[in-house]
């Protein structure tokens, strides 16, 4: 077997997302990370492509980012339901014309096909990066404990070749390093937060002009993918439910895609906090920015996200952020403070929250909401983690 070459003189990077979902592309933060680091790459002068692999063949729209874009349906060998093996072709397509400057940079984890994809890439002599995205939150918690033994069996057996071979892993949270390390310890692996501006394409996002909560105070709000689960949202009603109970006086505004709002609906509905509590579709652009500049605080209960740009780009409009210990924000908004946590994984943790929210004096929020502002700027810019990657990417492995 071919070992990897490394990349040498104008770098070729493929950022490869293998099975998105079936939210579209502008909807799924996995996929607008690929989107965005693509985009300031090929802006910095090197040459791009987006990659994706689908298990169907969804139509989407040719401009999902600025850089050359492929979508390919997945075929070749199933087990259980699950690719386990592409078929030669689909190979040969993502590797097409590859020269000794070609990266893969794969964005994804936790799936069988990524033996095969690595193996492949190998054979060919072609080095890849990887970010997992949170993939593998599912399987041990935030103190490093297995939750789920059969999948951290097939993580160490199986995955953990993959990751040690690729030419680095970027975790993008403390956490998630250690996770990564537990799983292959002699993987390459770096600290590279996720983002939510653009110093290049955008400019340094000017501070909130607005000094004071909203007349609603406080308004809550959540926005992002209607993954009950994954993203706590049974949490935060139950929650929400348990703060109006205890006397919480403010109200909950939830935007976002996906098929389970008529669940979350129905929910409220049955906490009798409908009354107090909206559940729209999804926004957009300038009208999302519109909608979330009306609330106080921006809630993240999830179970499983890692650092999600949604955090990150409601604190750039100013809003303070009520986050879990999982999405990696705990360290980041203590000091100075600009949110709040919640402890634990419990409607009880979330209401709890809530009333600690409530109870920020009018006078404080204006130097909460500047504190989001300055955390989420000091961390998230596309430009420099994109820059970050490209030198990884051409620096030996042995130097790391």
């Amino acid at each position: 077997m071919l070992q990897p070459s490394m990349p040498k003189g104008s770098l070729d990077i493929r950022h490869l997302v293998i099975d998105p979902g079936d939210m579209p592309l502008r909807a799924n933060g996995l996929a607008i990370v690929a989107q965005r680091i693509a985009a300031e790459q090929k802006r910095a002068g090197s040459k791009v492509g987006l990659f994706y692999l689908l298990k169907s063949s969804l139509e989407e729209p040719q401009d999902i980012a600025d850089a050359p874009t492929r979508l390919t349906p997945m075929t070749g060998v199933k087990m259980g339901g699950r690719f386990i093996r592409l078929d030669k072709h689909v190979i040969d397509a993502l590797t097409a014309d590859a020269t000794d400057g070609t990266i893969f940079h794969i964005h994804h984890g936790r799936d069988p096909l990524l033996l095969s994809i690595a193996s492949a890439f190998r054979r060919r002599g072609i080095p890849y990066a990887m970010t997992i995205h949170g993939r593998y939150s599912h399987i041990f918690d935030q103190e490093n404990r297995v939750v789920k033994p059969l999948p951290a069996i097939y993580l160490r057996l199986f995955e953990r070749w993959v990751l040690e071979s690729a030419h680095f892993v970027q975790a993008v949270t403390p956490a998630e390093r250690e996770i990564i390390r537990r799983v292959a310890p002699r993987t390459s692996c770096e600290l590279i937060f996720n983002a939510a501006y653009s110093s290049s394409i955008d400019g340094v996002p000017e501070p909130p002009t607005r000094m004071s909560p909203s007349p609603r105070f406080p308004l809550f709000g959540f926005c992002g993918r209607y993954a009950i689960e994954h993203k706590g949202l049974d949490l935060l009603l139950k929650g929400f439910a348990e703060y109006r109970r205890a006397g919480g006086k403010g109200a909950l505004e939830l935007v976002g895609p996906g098929p389970a709002r008529e669940q979350l609906e129905a929910l409220a509905k049955s906490l009798s906090i409908d009354e107090y509590c909206r559940i729209g579709g999804p926004l957009f652009g300038e009208e999302k920015k519109k909608v979330l500049r009306t609330w106080d605080f921006f809630v993240l209960p999830s179970r499983f996200d890692v650092f999600p740009t949604a955090g990150l780009e409601a604190a750039i409009l100013g809003l303070p952020l009520i986050a879990s210990k999982p999405t990696g924000f705990a360290e980041h908004i203590v000091e100075p403070p600009s949110g709040l946590l919640i402890e634990k994984l419990s409607p009880e943790a979330v209401a709890k929250a809530l009333l600690l929210a409530e109870r920020v004096k009018k006078d404080e929020w204006p130097a909460m909401s500047r504190a989001a502002f300055n955390m989420a700027v000091s961390i998230g810019d596309w430009t420099l983690i994109a820059r970050r990657l490209v030198e990884l990417y051409g620096r030996p492995k042995s130097l790391r």
